[in-house]
């Protein structure tokens, strides 16, 4: 009985530690409101708006967008704007205590591989704060990815938590449904499924096969629908392999220390520079690891690999330079951040002393906390103007001659867009 109550308890410590590392990295919300409440809808979202108002809801749900089959996130986005009474002060709300959601999952998932409270806390701080995130946590139709990433990180946290549930399944088809690079959850966890055991995970069992067919089956079921029916380079890509490898090793070489390191130089010296630092650390982290740690390491190297690919077919044309866009930083963060936060907390080993190496940390966490946080306003402030007191003096204010001038989407006219800003209350 006590030590069922002592279990208890440090689960329940655990868990109000880990929601509280989610409330932290709402502090660049809490702290900028005034620089993200100059936000306005733009782009994509008028297209999606004036979508839904043509078509009907449950068709327009079902609908592609662009390279995107994403019914799920598409009912919850459109949910959202007509429940909020057209309110983008409440999208970007919702982005963001999606994002704390994240901070905590991925808390979990790696204390569930036995990680040290050092290592989890930094690969925290460092994915909750940085402030290369700063497009992906201000456009509310970037939810679509920081969603993916909440069912995949569930779909993880169920994967290793124990025996097989069928939820994790869900789960696998919830990312899958919510942002194209989601159909990456399936593969995943299906090679956990066939990954050589360690530690006694996964279990060894000729089960193992189906269980990986079972995570396969419903990415790859959204992977055809999107072939099939969605636009994008994938249906354009004879002669552009090149282009899309070279991309695509560029993102993965650059991201995420290019914005995390605040490196202002790119070229292929940086990349290079930056590829090799990465790798280091991902042989390092993958050689020290064991047991469920390495598989989940394993696992979020994949995913970023597979993000590598993904965009660099999705996005080759839009040149190298976007390889290190912000919108592009989440799911870097995601799988490269837990393997910082191992060395760093292998590093902290060295220090003699519980209480002097716990000070250390502290103090590190703070300071490299605090840093990031000042650096939100020097790229806040010129997006928000962007996508928001300028889109604002464009739609309310100057007149404009030519018709098709709707900030982030000119082929869009001005009068159905001054059209869905009155009914839907846009504001």
């Amino acid at each position: 009985m006590k030590a069922e109550q002592s279990w208890r308890t440090s689960r329940k410590g655990e868990t109000l530690i880990l929601a509280g590392a989610g409330v932290v990295s709402l502090l660049p919300f809490i702290a900028y409101h005034g620089l993200f409440a100059r936000l306005f809808w733009f782009g994509d979202e008028f297209d999606l708006i004036d979508q839904m108002d043509r078509l009907g809801f449950w068709r327009w749900v079902w609908l592609v967008f662009a390279e995107n089959f994403v019914p799920l996130f598409k009912a919850l986005w459109g949910g959202a704007v007509l429940l909020s009474g057209g309110s983008y002060a409440v999208m970007i709300a919702l982005v963001w205590l999606t994002h704390a959601l994240n901070v905590a999952l991925l808390g979990r998932l790696l204390r569930r591989c036995d990680l040290s409270w050092t290592a989890v806390l930094t690969a925290l701080a460092l994915f909750g704060l940085a402030p290369g995130n700063f497009e992906t946590l201000a456009w509310s139709v970037q939810g679509s990815a920081i969603l993916s990433v909440t069912f995949m990180l569930l779909a993880l946290g169920s994967f290793i938590g124990g025996p097989f549930r069928g939820m994790s399944v869900a789960w696998v088809a919830a990312s899958a449904l919510s942002f194209s690079r989601g159909v990456l959850s399936g593969p995943l966890l299906a090679l956990g499924c066939v990954w050589p055991p360690q530690g006694g995970f996964p279990e060894g069992s000729p089960r193992r096969g189906v269980r990986a067919l079972a995570y396969l089956a419903p990415s790859a079921v959204v992977a055809v629908l999107i072939a099939l029916l969605a636009g994008g380079n994938q249906r354009h890509m004879a002669g552009h392999g090149g282009e899309a490898s070279v991309y695509a090793l560029w993102y993965f070489c650059l991201n995420p220390f290019h914005r995390l390191l605040s490196v202002e130089s790119w070229g292929w010296r940086t990349t290079a520079l930056l590829g090799a630092l990465k790798a280091l650390l991902v042989a390092w982290a993958l050689v020290r690891s064991t047991g469920r740690t390495r598989i989940v390491f394993l696992l979020l190297v994949a995913f970023d690999l597979g993000n590598a690919a993904l965009l660099g077919i999705g996005r080759y044309h839009t040149g190298l330079p976007t390889a290190v866009a912000s919108r592009y930083q989440y799911a870097s963060l995601v799988a490269i951040t837990p393997m910082v936060g191992f060395w760093f907390s292998r590093q902290c080993w060295r220090i003699p002393g519980a209480g002097l190496r716990g000070s250390f940390v502290s103090l590190v966490l703070l300071a490299a906390g605090g840093a990031m946080l000042r650096a939100w306003p020097a790229v806040l402030d010129p997006f928000t103007a962007w996508r928001g007191t300028d889109s604002r003096q464009i739609l309310f204010v100057e007149p404009r001659p030519d018709p098709h001038s709707v900030p982030g989407i000119p082929g869009l006219e001005m009068d159905r867009a001054k059209a869905l800003i009155a009914k839907y209350n846009l504001h």
